[in-house]
C-alpha cells in the first residue's frame, strides 16, 4: 500500500514539474515585434525593390514531411522521418529555391533545432546557402517539448515562417494574431503570425510583403480572426496608398474553388473556403486553379489516392498586376506542399 502511495506521488511530482516548467517556458510573443536580419549582411541602408519582381511562396513541412511520411495528427501513424531523409529534404529544398532565384522567398514551417528535424538548424542553413539574401524569422511555435503522441513524443519545437530577400527592407515585423487555443493546450501548440517586410520602390511608394500561415486544426473561430485582422490591416494599408502582397499556406481554399468529397470529410484535417468578406475587398486572390499544392498526410503520397487541396496562394492590392502565377509540381517530394511562383509588376499609379 505505502509503495503504491510512493509511486502516485512521484507521478503527480514529476507531472507538476512538466507543468510548472511549461509554464515557465510558456513562449509570450508581443503582439508586434521588430525582427533583426539573420543574413549577416553588413548594410547599413534600404534598398529599392524593382517594380516587377518573383515570389516564391512555400510551406516546407519542416523537411519532415516528403512524400515517404503519413503523420499521426492527421490519421497517418508516423511521427518523423529519419534524419538522411530529413536533410535530404532540406537539400532538395534548397536547390529548387535556387533553381528560380525569386526576388523574396516566403517559407512556413522552418524548423530550428527542434528535434523532430533531428536539431538541424534549416535557419542556418538557409543562411548558408543564399549569402545574397537577408533573413527573417518570425517563431510561431516554440514549446520545450510537446507530449503528444503520448508513446512517442515530438518533444522540443522551435519554429516559424520565414522572409529572404535579395533587396533589404526598410523595416521586418512579427504580427501576432489575436487567435488562441485554450491552455493548458496553448503552450504545446502554435501561435500564428504574420511576417511582414516594408520596401521602398523607386517612385518612393512603400510596398508590404507579407508571409502568413493560418490556424489548420481550428477549434472555434481562429481562422475567422486571422482573416480578420488580415482584412483590417489591408484595409488600411490601402487607405494610405501603400501596395501589398501577402502570401502563405492560409489553410483554407480559394474563392471559386470547390473541393471534392475527400476533402472536406477527411475528419482530421478539412480546410474550409476562405471568407473573403473579411478581407474588406482591398485586394484580390491570385492562385494557380490548374494545379494542387497540399496533400492530405493520411498515407504516404501515392498520386491515384491521395487526397490533394489548394490552400497556397496570393492576396495582392489592387493596383499590382498579377503577370503569371504557378504551382511547381514536385510530386511532393520533399515536402506535402509544393512550392507557388508569382511574378507581379506593381503599377506606378496607386489604383490601378
Amino acid at each position: 500500500m505505502h509503495i503504491a502511495l510512493y509511486v502516485l506521488a512521484a507521478v503527480m511530482a514529476v507531472f507538476l514539474i512538466f507543468l510548472l516548467t511549461a509554464v515557465i517556458t510558456d513562449y509570450r510573443p508581443a503582439e508586434r515585434e521588430v525582427l533583426q536580419d539573420r543574413s549577416g549582411i553588413s548594410s547599413g541602408t534600404t534598398e529599392i525593390l524593382p517594380d516587377s519582381l518573383s515570389i516564391l511562396c512555400w510551406n516546407i513541412g519542416y523537411g519532415g514531411l516528403g512524400d515517404d511520411m503519413d503523420f499521426f495528427y492527421d490519421g497517418g501513424t508516423q511521427v518523423r522521418t529519419s534524419r538522411e531523409r530529413t536533410q535530404a529534404n532540406i537539400d532538395g529544398i534548397i536547390a529548387e529555391i535556387r533553381r528560380h532565384s525569386p526576388d523574396i522567398v516566403l517559407l512556413q514551417e522552418v524548423d530550428e533545432c527542434s528535434r523532430r528535424t533531428y536539431r538541424i538548424d534549416e535557419v542556418e542553413m538557409l543562411r548558408k546557402a543564399f549569402p545574397e539574401y537577408h533573413i527573417y524569422m518570425a517563431y510561431n511555435y516554440r514549446s520545450f517539448f510537446v507530449p503528444i503522441p503520448v508513446k512517442a513524443p515530438m518533444g522540443k519545437v522551435s519554429s516559424g515562417v520565414v522572409l529572404m530577400s535579395k533587396a533589404a527592407p526598410e523595416k521586418a515585423v512579427r504580427w501576432q494574431y489575436p487567435s488562441r487555443f485554450p491552455w493548458p493546450v496553448s503552450m504545446f501548440n502554435l501561435k500564428r503570425c504574420l511576417l511582414t517586410a516594408t520596401y521602398r520602390l523607386a517612385d518612393g511608394s512603400t510596398v508590404i510583403i507579407g508571409n502568413t500561415h493560418n490556424t489548420a486544426y481550428d477549434t472555434g473561430n481562429m481562422r475567422t480572426v486571422e482573416t480578420a485582422f488580415l482584412g483590417e490591416m489591408t484595409a488600411r494599408l490601402a487607405s494610405e496608398g501603400t501596395h501589398f502582397i501577402i502570401g502563405g499556406d492560409w489553410n483554407q481554399f480559394p474563392p471559386d474553388y470547390s473541393p471534392s468529397e475527400a476533402e472536406t470529410d477527411d475528419p482530421h484535417f478539412t480546410t474550409v473556403a476562405l471568407d473573403t468578406v473579411l478581407l474588406q475587398g482591398s485586394g484580390r486572390i491570385a492562385w494557380d486553379p490548374l494545379s494542387k499544392t497540399l496533400r492530405h498526410l493520411n498515407i504516404p503520397y501515392i498520386p491515384s489516392e491521395s487526397v490533394l487541396t489548394v490552400t497556397d496562394y496570393f492576396y495582392i492590392s489592387r493596383n499590382i498586376n498579377a503577370d503569371s502565377i504557378s504551382t511547381i509540381d514536385l510530386q511532393f517530394r520533399n515536402s506535402d506542399h509544393q512550392p507557388v511562383l508569382l511574378r507581379a509588376t506593381i503599377s506606378r499609379r496607386f489604383g490601378q
